[in-house]
């Protein structure tokens, strides 16, 4: 390229390894979905009330408020994952532009080199 010291091909693996990493955060998000775990009776009502929470924490362990605390952590997560996805997916999108103006800057520099010399050669 003239006049920079980027090489474009360099610009668009990087922005390809990115969306890479973007493809396997969303991937992680969506693992992520249907990870949380009840809080509250089935059933609810009256009668909800008397039967222990069935969660990852046990049936009769009766941990509400640890089932609770891991659902609020789960919740953080799967929305600090989601943002990693969309950062690193613009981060991505944005190397590729960059590099579509470098080629495009490169491109119109050449022209006006070409043209510049062709108007020499025609002196």
């Amino acid at each position: 390229m003239i006049g920079f010291e980027t090489d474009l091909q360099d610009l668009r693996d990087s922005a390809g390894a990115l969306q890479g990493a973007a493809d396997a955060a969303e991937t992680a998000s969506n693992g992520l979905r249907g990870t949380d775990v009840p809080v509250s009776p089935a059933g609810g009502g009256i009668l909800g009330s008397m039967f222990p929470v069935d969660n990852a924490f046990g049936r009769s362990l009766g941990m509400p408020a640890v089932a609770a605390a891991y659902n609020d952590h789960l919740a953080k997560i799967q929305k600090l994952v989601a943002r990693l996805h969309q950062t690193t997916a613009d981060t991505s999108h944005a190397l590729m532009r960059v590099a579509e103006l470098y080629e495009q800057a490169d491109a119109d520099s050449k022209q006006r080199v070409n043209r510049a010399a062709a108007g020499l050669e025609g002196n």
